[in-house]
């Protein structure tokens, strides 16, 4: 029997590595968000052939986790900015996820290649440079979002998000379906039921698989940093950008308390 693309991803020496680690170096809620990321990922394909909208839920709850594993991470390891990213918002969780995924296509668009060297036990880099391939322990530190690697500033990063879109509203709309992804997967409208296809459900799990372990070995990396990474203080303020688009269900309910104001008692 073949295997599915969520095995097969899971089967290589890459995957496994970031799921004995994440086992070995993460901890508390960093370490159990990683933990049960992988178990929805597997969980995702063992039901595909049952329900393909199941599954795709499991996908798209396995990144939920992983990205909850990584903002954990950073909040443990003291980046202020992080503590903005709300785990309880699925639009907080959904815009790390798409800057995820934005920074995974840079890294294949510019020719990254990531190789697990068992000698050492470490994932190292192949990266094509100006002054030709260089290659290194893999990490954040490889990446910056400016021409100044230790330039803090997340405007650019901001910006290679953003130009995606015609608009601001267009991105948060983006953001705002991704983070329904529930209501896709698993409740009916009046015109039925969205039914994924076996050959779309695939290549979803793929992605989300991918998505998945990228986050977990971000989270991983985030506890070997020495100092504060600056591509990931990029990151985490252009990411605080996107969700101060967003009004919180917190921040709703007092505003409309003040509007009330006090109810007889």
């Amino acid at each position: 029997m073949r295997a599915g693309p969520i095995r097969q991803i899971l089967g290589s020496d890459i995957a496994r590595w970031i799921q004995k680690t994440a086992e070995e170096r993460l901890t508390n809620r960093a370490e159990a968000c990683a933990i049960n990321a992988i178990n929805y990922l597997v969980r995702a394909e063992k039901i595909a052939g049952i329900s393909t909208n199941v599954s795709f839920f499991c996908a798209t709850h396995a990144t939920e986790e992983a990205v909850a594993s990584f903002v954990s991470a950073c909040k443990a390891a003291g980046y202020d900015d992080a503590k903005e990213i709300n785990l309880h918002d699925h639009k907080h969780k959904a815009a790390v996820s798409t800057f995820a995924q934005l920074i995974s296509r840079h890294a294949h668009e510019v020719g990254l290649h990531i190789a697990h060297k068992p000698d050492q036990n470490i994932l190292v880099a192949r990266v094509p440079t100006d002054a030709g391939v260089q290659y290194g322990p893999l990490g954040m530190y490889l990446f910056s979002f400016n021409e100044d690697p230790e330039n803090l500033s997340d405007t650019n990063a901001f910006l290679s998000l953003s130009n995606l879109f015609n608009n601001p509203e267009q991105m948060h709309s983006h953001i705002r379906e991704r983070s329904g992804f529930r209501d896709h997967a698993l409740y009916a409208t009046d015109q039925g039921v969205n039914q994924l296809s076996e050959r779309s459900l695939a290549l979803l799990l793929q992605d989300h698989a991918f998505l998945t372990l990228g986050l977990v070995w971000a989270a991983i990396d985030v506890g070997q940093h020495e100092r504060r990474e600056p591509f990931l203080l990029q990151v985490l303020g252009a990411i605080n950008r996107v969700t101060s688009g967003f009004k919180s269900k917190a921040a709703s309910a007092s505003s409309l308390a003040k509007v009330a104001g006090p109810q007889p008692g």
